[in-house]
């Protein structure tokens, strides 16, 4: 997961800020100068780029069903990664993917060589393991740059790009104090929580869960930028699920994101939370499955920014197409490019809509949201005006340049470009009042008696749709059809299709409010972001209103049924 933190006392100083003088600090800086001075094989290159960054790793966690706790553990760790380059910037070992023990194009780079460091701040210790790191990564550098020639002996190139963009080099501090791990605290809270699906045996299996970390960062490059970085997290998940009188499953889920306790609701709002889940899960039980539905839907809320997430966010980063070593890895090459980049300058959403990210963002009206001034490559982070009035002006990206992007935006975050905070904004937007009749309107239109309305979504990544594209299946955990006498009615097991990410420039109305949401972030080609070496995976903000499209299609699971249980559920003392 990506920072998650409050950025009141940060200090952020550029190219004159000083290290101390610590064990840690000195083993990177001492290892690298030697590094770039000695480290050669024969006559092969030598490296012309080596970046070493640590993260030093504390982790917390409780989880409990039925007020039961049933995980409660802490852990520390501290991981190396090691980036290194050989060849120059015109042209080096990354953007290549070949067969020589898995994937070495940009996306990567950086994650091929490390290890686990010593908790204890042992000079000699931390030194060696920097050395055989680096020594990995130079001979496995060596060989990708040799295959990638290589395989340039059969291709013609197409684009000319230069591997690796140079930044002005920047020393930057990031750092804000992170709040103690009171696991005691966590371990009470997802009991007390927990215990509240008691009272409903309906739901077969549930669960509340807590996670909190901070990741203390260290960097340092070869060309002279360093910087050090806290990021605290904290993310709380409710989960339930059970089956339908048919049989079918049910399943529904909440998370709540900050960087401390401070952020979340109250343990009484959490607790409405449990409930108000527990009590539509028990109800959708007898709710009629959904039907056929082709017609206009509006998406409200979350369910607006979980769509955008999982849709059209991805397609907002910007990544080349590597060079593949042979002809069995050229699909992958092919899908590891963005598909936007030839979008920059068109129409990618209605004309009264823009985007804008802002990794620099703490908060939004008073909610929290998290952010970064220091991405992944020591480029400091800034507003990039993603879509202006609907075209489409630039892509986020890292030193990777790409076709019409040379330089970074300052988004680079574990294994490549990422959204940060993305807010969208709407010129003359509706009511919420209004967007419903707008809605209904449609839906008269088109000789529906009702339309629907979608509150949440979850989508599965690797869950396809019908049509065998990337898009993932979205699933509406909440939905409704909404009556033109106002009435709601739920639905369940609903499916939405039809909808990709040229769809978006279709949409027809949008709200003047706006939700604040936080979910898991994925690229282009389903891949879950790490956060560098840590294994952390990594969430994207974004600021949204409802939106309202045209043509979507709506329509219940087909298929066998498992069976429900053969006898009811025991009761549960409250």
């Amino acid at each position: 997961m990506r920072r998650a933190l409050s950025l009141a006392g940060v200090g952020l100083c550029v190219a004159t800020a000083t290290h101390a003088q610590d064990p840690l600090g000195r083993a990177m800086r001492d290892e690298l100068a030697r590094s770039m001075t000695e480290l050669r094989l024969d006559t092969l290159p030598k490296p012309y780029f080596v970046a070493y960054r640590l993260d030093d790793v504390e982790t917390a966690e409780a989880a409990a069903t039925l007020g039961s706790l049933v995980r409660g553990r802490d852990s520390r760790t501290r991981h190396l990664r090691v980036e290194l380059r050989v060849g120059d910037y015109e042209f080096d070992n990354t953007n290549f993917v070949g067969m020589g023990g898995g994937p070495a194009f940009s996306m990567l780079a950086g994650l091929r060589g490390g290890a686990l460091l010593p908790l204890d701040d042992q000079y000699q210790e931390i030194r060696r393991q920097l050395w055989l790191a680096t020594d990995g990564a130079y001979k496995r550098a060596v060989e990708q740059l040799a295959q990638k020639r290589a395989a340039l002996q059969n291709q013609t190139r197409t684009e000319q790009l230069p591997d690796f963009a140079k930044e002005p080099p920047a020393v930057i501090t990031d750092v804000v104090p992170a709040p103690p791990l009171d696991r005691a605290a966590a371990e009470a809270l997802v009991r007390g929580l927990s215990a509240a699906f008691r009272a409903f045996p309906e739901v077969y299996s549930s669960g509340v869960s807590w996670s909190a970390g901070v990741a203390r960062t260290r960097y340092l490059n070869s060309e002279g930028s360093a910087f050090t970085r806290s990021s605290p997290w904290l993310v709380l998940g409710i989960q339930a699920s059970t089956q339908a009188v048919d049989g079918m499953p049910l399943g529904d889920a909440i998370a709540f994101y900050g960087g401390t306790p401070s952020d979340l609701p109250t343990r009484e709002s959490l607790l409405d939370s449990v409930r108000a889940l527990a009590t539509r899960l028990t109800r959708l039980r007898q709710t009629p499955v959904a039907e056929l539905y082709n017609g206009p839907v509006l998406f409200e809320g979350d369910a607006a920014a979980e769509l955008f997430n999982e849709l059209f966010a991805p397609r907002l980063v910007a990544s080349r197409r590597p060079i593949a070593g042979n002809p069995m890895m050229e699909q992958f090459a092919a899908r590891a490019e963005t598909p936007f980049l030839d979008q920059i300058g068109g129409r990618v959403l209605p004309t009264f809509l823009s985007a804008v990210d802002n990794p620099t963002l703490t908060s939004f009206e008073g909610h929290f949201i998290g952010g970064y001034h220091v991405d992944d490559d020591a480029v400091p982070a800034r507003e990039t005006r993603l879509v202006d009035h609907g075209i489409l002006k630039t892509l986020l990206s890292t030193r990777v340049p790409v076709r019409g992007i040379a330089h970074s935006s300052g988004n680079r975050w574990g294994a490549g470009p990422v959204v940060s905070n993305l807010v969208v904004t709407v010129d003359s937007g509706a009511s919420d009042q209004a967007l419903r009749v707008d809605l209904l309107k449609r839906a008269a239109a088109r000789g529906r008696g009702y339309a629907i309305v979608v509150r949440r979504l979850n989508a599965t990544i690797g869950d396809m749709g019908d049509d065998d594209s990337d898009t993932p299946a979205l699933h509406a955990a909440v939905a409704v059809k909404l009556f033109p006498d106002g009435h709601e009615e739920p639905i369940r097991n609903a499916s939405v299709s039809g909808l990709t990410a040229a769809s978006f420039k279709s949409i027809v109305a949008a709200s003047q409010s706006r939700t604040v949401y936080t979910s898991p972030f994925h690229s282009v080609g389903g891949m879950n972001l790490q956060m560098a070496s840590a294994g952390l995976g990594y969430a994207a903000s974004y600021v949204m209103p409802s939106l309202l499209f045209e043509d979507v299609t709506v329509k219940g699971p087909n298929g066998d049924l498992p069976k429900p249980p053969l006898s009811s559920p025991p009761s549960l003392p409250p």
